[in-house]
Order: C-alpha cells, then structure tokens, then sequence
C-alpha cells in the first residue's frame, strides 16, 4: 500500500525533478533530478516541497533545507508550523515567522500570528506592531492602516494578488506586485477569489461580478455569483442564474447550463465532474477526459494526474494525454511537481519524470 511507503505531508506544491519518499525500510529518500540522495535512516516528521527546494524536519527534529545537491540546517528545533507554495517556503520557530532560503533562514517577525503562503506571497500579521504585511519578492511591505485581518474571514491571496477587507474603512484593499490600492469602497461585504494577476469580486453595494485583471476592471455579470474560484488567467463561476462559466483571455464562455456536480481551478487548469464524466477547461470549452470518475485524481501546475479504469496512471494537460509508465495495477501515486511516484508491482517504487521511470529498491 503506498499508505506505507509515501509520507503525504501538507504543503506539497510545485516541484521541478524533485520528490521524497519513505521506503518501507523506514529510510528517507530524495529523488532529484534523474538520481537518488538518501537523506536518512528514518522517516521525516515533516516535509514540504516547493520547485528544486526540500524542506523537511528530521526524526530527532531539526528542520533542514535541501537544494541543489546541499543540505542546510535551518533550525535545531522544529518549527510549530510549515507550508509551502510555488517558490516558497515559510515556516513559525518559537514565536518568530521565517522564510527558508539557502544558507540561512530569513526572519519576516519576531512575534507572528496566523500567516498565508501562496506561491510568491507570503501574508501575515506581525504581533510586534499590530500590522499585517506581504513578503513579496524579498522586501516586505506593511499593510498600514489594516488591522488583522487574517483573523477574520476577509482576507483572499492569490498567486501574486492579495485582498484585504478594512471593516472600519468600509474598502477592500487589493495588493499586486509591491502596490497596495483600493479596490471597492463604500461596501460592507464582498466576496472575492485572487489568482494571479487577476481577482473576482462580488461587493453588496453593485451586487455584480467584477474582474479585476492586470490594472483594468471589467464587470462580467449582473448578478452576483453563487460560487467563484481564481487561477492563473482564469475565473471560473457559477452564475447568478445558475450557468457554469470561466473567464479566460478576454473572453467569457458559458460551458454549461447548470452547476457541475464538483469543479476546482488549480493554477492554469479547471477541473469539471459533470454527467458522470470527468472534464477539463481548454480552449475555450469543456472537454471530456475520462467518459468516468476516476477513483483517484489530482489537478496540480496546470496538469490533471488519474487512474484509469485499468489502474494505469494518466497525465492530462492542454487537450493531451500522455501515459505514465504504464504499469497496470497501481494502489495510489503521488504528484511533486512534474514528478509521479507510485508502488511498483515488483516491490521498488516507481519514479517517473520526463518520461522515463526509475526504480528504488
């Protein structure tokens, strides 16, 4: 079972060649790039990826970051709280809020409270000034004026977006690539989903669906949506009058009447079950996968990850498939990136990248 051989940590996210696993041996093991790293005897506690980094903490508990080849103590101690995402790694230490880089860790505050990570964005409230600020891109950027907003539900992060609502102020604030601006004033809710580059918001005042999208504002619907989800140069929504659409390049498509039976955005995909069928966003229309459901499925970086009906692991992504391997009878497989791993039948675990498989025994 692969329940016993993949340590499925949180913060999983975009990885390039590099994934870890746990052999049923109990050794912690590296797959980077075409070759195996043993990093030790005994599982990790924690681990997360983000692209060519590893952080992950060791069983007597030190956190260390493993990136090209060299591993870097961060911690002598574990952190109480690890994520990740894109580029990104954050981490809370004793009360302080650090990033993880090469070397040495960077500190973003001494005394931290609730934090987001996403992709190039970190959002967090520093106790030791009541301030809640974006790390973006090295710098830090104080929020002035907001309170902690993390706190309460009005607060949205996209990829490099960032909404915070001001309930004293009335406004929405939008924060993109260092410049923090209003969004909507004069409301008392609202409603948002932050992608990159691009944010969905609904206010109580217009009670419309508003994009805002690399400086210009467009308004998409008259009516409030029922559900919205932001990614990577898509908005995908449920309309007011119960029609399924998504906002890519300039244009609105309506692809279907109804709402679907379960949909996600992840970065540049749009995922659709609907008719019993499993569906994806390209080109402007729906188009069908798999004419099933697959016991298992994962939409990550732009690429939809499956079963099939033959237990044979699938990638999908911009309107191609392309089989992984094509050993029949998988239990489970894991994603890190442009990474798939999975039990083999012969006992070793499978690593496929590039495509080509690779096996450890």
């Amino acid at each position: 079972m692969i329940t016993g051989l993949l340590l499925g940590m949180s913060g999983q996210t975009s990885a390039q060649g590099l994934a870890p696993f746990v052999l049923p041996t109990g050794r912690s093991v590296l797959f980077d790039q075409g070759h195996f790293v043993d990093l030790a005897n005994e599982a990790p506690r924690d681990q997360v990826v983000a692209a060519d980094r590893l952080v992950y903490v060791t069983a007597a508990g030190e956190l260390k970051l493993y990136q090209n080849g060299s591993v870097h103590r961060m911690e002598a101690t574990p952190p109480g709280l690890l994520r990740a995402a894109g580029r990104t790694v954050a981490y809370l230490h004793e009360g302080a809020l650090k990033v993880a880089e090469p070397v040495r860790p960077r500190e973003l505050s001494a005394s931290a409270g609730r934090f987001l990570v996403r992709d190039s964005l970190v959002l967090f409230h520093d106790r030791t000034d009541t301030t809640v600020n974006v790390f973006w891109k090295g710098r830090v950027f104080p929020l002035a004026g907001l309170p902690d907003t993390l706190d309460v539900p009005e607060a949205w992060v996209g990829s490099n977006t960032a909404v915070l609502y001001d309930r004293a102020a009335r406004t929405a604030f939008r924060f993109h690539r260092g410049a923090l601006e209003p969004l909507v004033d004069s409301c008392d809710a609202i409603t948002v989903a932050a992608g990159g580059d691009l944010i969905g918001f609904s206010d109580d005042r217009s009670r419309s669906l508003h994009l805002w999208h690399k400086g210009r504002l467009t308004t998409l619907e008259p009516l409030a949506p029922q559900a919205m989800q932001a990614g990577e140069g898509l908005l995908a929504y449920v309309s007011g009058g119960g029609t399924f659409k998504c906002w890519s390049e300039g244009r609105v498509h309506t692809l279907l009447d109804h709402a679907p039976t379960a949909w996600m955005v992840r970065d540049s995909l749009l995922v659709v079950v609907d008719a019993g069928a499993l569906k994806a966003f390209h080109d402007g229309a729906l188009h069908v996968v798999e004419h099933y459901v697959p016991e298992q499925w994962m939409a990550r970086d732009g690429v939809l990850t499956y079963l099939d009906l033959n237990r044979e692991v699938w990638r999908y992504a911009r309107g191609e498939r392309i089989a992984v391997g094509r050993e029949a009878g998988v239990d489970r497989f894991e994603v890190y990136g442009d990474v798939v791993l999975h039990p083999g039948s012969d006992g070793g675990v499978k690593v496929w990248w590039q495509g080509e498989t690779y096996t450890r025994y």
